[in-house]
């Protein structure tokens, strides 16, 4: 009997992989570009901002769409400016605007492929940073996982002012697995090991000492504090809290002393009688959360904001009219490869912060 079951489990995981597989192949297969390399600079200020710059090599294989896009989601960091966009020496027109709690940049270029196109992204991140009493750190998902293609290649370089030379730095990543090193005594470096594949991504951390830089705390970051802060006062001046917090310290000097008086009561329910009460409190609790702060908590990102365009004046005509063709908002949707006419941003994946979006900052798309 056993081993008919093992037979037909390897069967049926067989079957699954054949499945798989050729899904997967053709999904990288009818993709009309792929990313050669991306490269990601950040480079850290004495004042707590992030000086980013993204080097995205393009190979198109196909016809696709002339329309660009990058999208980075506004969590955990208090905004991004000075957004530009370079090809070669040219500064080409773009737009931005922030939806849904992320900032979209859009750009448009000349196509005819089979060729290369090498974009240069520059923005700088204000209140990216993650303050402590003890340490400060650098958590960025600098290598987005919301797309339709690969990426052949990628590094990720964190440089930080000579201030903090000769300072203890620790570093690693989370992700695709990275080769990592310290190329000097304040530059980090992180090689992916492998292609990145759609939904993959790379994010780096690095600790820091406090106190060395006078970096300011974001404001996400205190806006999180006092918010904390004001739940447990109101949470401390509800009675409620305390009957709650009572019963289910009685429960559990109950639940003890009857472990020790009565050594032939069964350890499940001794157990039960435990965690019974502590589940009681948590739900009793969490519902005095929602009663307390119900709908008055609000989000400190006033981030449904009109666009803001910054092409050049030239082009600023031009570029409205070739972007109009995004088909009905290019933002919506998902992370998935840049298109035109039907949705710079159509296909699969993730607009909003899905696809491995926790933890630092810096998740988005692009195509």
């Amino acid at each position: 009997m056993y081993r008919q079951i093992k037979i037909l489990f390897l069967f049926l995981l067989v079957l699954l992989t054949s499945l798989l597989a050729p899904t997967i192949t053709l999904g990288q297969n009818n993709s009309p570009f792929y990313w050669e390399s991306i490269n990601v600079e950040i480079d850290v200020q004495t004042n707590g901002d992030m000086l980013i710059t993204e080097t995205q090599k393009y190979v198109f294989t196909a016809e696709y769409s002339k329309e660009r896009y990058r999208y980075i989601l506004l969590d955990k960091i208090d905004k991004i400016t000075d957004v530009e966009v370079f090809e070669g020496e040219e500064k080409l027109p773009i737009k931005t605007r922030i939806r849904n709690n992320q900032l979209w940049i859009k750009w448009r270029h000349e196509l005819n492929p089979p060729e290369v196109h090498t974009f240069v992204l520059k923005y700088r991140v204000i209140g990216g940073l993650h303050i402590s009493d003890q340490s400060d750190k650098v958590s960025w998902k600098a290598i987005f996982p919301n797309r339709e293609a690969s990426i052949q290649n990628a590094k990720v370089i964190v440089k930080f002012p000579e201030d903090l030379s000769g300072s203890t730095l620790k570093f690693r990543s989370f992700g695709v697995a990275t080769h990592n090193r310290q190329i000097d005594p304040i530059t980090i470096e992180f090689i992916s090991s492998k292609v990145l594949l759609p939904q993959q991504a790379i994010e780096v951390y690095v600790v820091f000492p406090h106190g060395i830089l006078d970096i300011p705390v974001p404001d996400w970051q205190r806006g999180e504090a006092n918010q904390y802060s004001s739940l447990w006062r109101r949470l401390s001046n509800n009675i409620f809290f305390w009957i709650i917090l009572t019963i289910w310290g009685l429960f559990v000097a109950s639940s003890i002393v009857l472990c020790i008086t009565n050594r032939s009561f069964s350890y499940i329910l001794i157990l039960g009688s435990l965690v019974f009460p502590f589940l009681i409190f948590w739900g009793l609790l969490r519902l005095l959360f929602f009663v307390l702060i119900g709908n008055g908590s609000t989000r400190s990102s006033g981030n449904s904001t009109s666009s803001i365009s910054t092409t050049s004046s030239s082009t600023r005509s031009r570029s409205t009219r070739s972007s109009g063709g995004s088909g009905g908002g290019g933002s919506g949707g998902g992370g998935g490869g840049g298109g035109g006419g039907g949705g710079g941003c159509g296909g699969g994946g993730g607009c909003g912060g899905g696809g491995g979006c926790g933890g630092g900052g810096g998740c988005g798309g692009g195509g």
